[in-house]
């Protein structure tokens, strides 16, 4: 929801906020931006692992687009800035969520013994599609509902309303984000125990759980006894 807000009004905020009709080289400088970056994401999530890199990339988009809920009329080169640095964490979001979604992929084979990649695959995208329709639903008919005009000087309160859902509550919603995602336990090491699991038990061995030791994990022919 805290990406697709800002895609959904980005045309509307650079056009009625700032009075620019740039809106199309803030897009390419912001896309570019991101590309340019994701293989420092890749080697900093190596180093410091994937969390973490995740959480730091959340953290930059989040503080840029609370930057852009204070600019107006006028302040275009600030706004590219300001693109520019969540392009640096729009980097991370390219590659980072869905390795992590991978080793969610990974633990769930452990604990279950099948490889469900398509049925989390296919829960993820609805829960995509259905975070862009809020997003644009949402948007779009709270401006038609505080009496936005197309291709005119809108009032205070509809440049109000731009602003705070292409910029302020993004953040916030990234803000609670990052809060849920700091209980995100597969961390690397974690993970390759959870790999080392996985061969143990197609071995016939029995495992405990990473997350929980007291777990015994075992398949059907197995004995449970670690």
């Amino acid at each position: 929801l805290g990406s697709n807000l800002p895609a959904a009004l980005i045309l509307y905020y650079v056009q009625y906020v700032l009075g620019s009709s740039n809106a199309d080289l803030f897009l390419m400088a912001y896309f570019v931006t991101g590309i340019a970056f994701l293989p420092l994401w890749i080697r900093l999530s190596a180093s410091i692992g994937k969390k973490p890199a995740w959480l730091l990339s959340m953290l930059i988009n989040a503080g840029a687009f609370l930057g852009v809920y204070f600019l107006g009329a006028g302040d275009e080169w600030i706004y590219g800035i300001l693109v520019v640095a969540s392009g640096i964490g729009f980097g991370a979001t390219l590659a980072l969520p869905s390795s992590l979604q991978a080793d969610v992929i990974d633990y769930d084979e452990m604990v279950s013994g099948k490889r469900r990649e398509g049925q989390y695959v296919g829960m993820w995208s609805v829960a995509k599609k259905l975070a862009a329709a809020v997003g644009v639903g949402t948007g779009l008919t709270v401006l038609g509902a505080v009496g936005y005009v197309p291709n005119v000087e809108q009032s205070e309160n509809v440049q109000w309303v731009i602003r705070s859902f292409y910029a302020l509550i993004p953040s916030i919603c990234n803000l609670v984000a990052i809060v849920i995602a700091l209980f995100y336990p597969l961390s690397g090491e974690v993970h390759r125990r959870i790999i080392d699991a996985i061969d143990a038990l197609k071995s016939g061995q029995s495992v405990a759980n990473p997350l929980n030791p007291s777990h015994v994990i075992c398949r059907e022919e197995t004995v449970c006894a670690v």
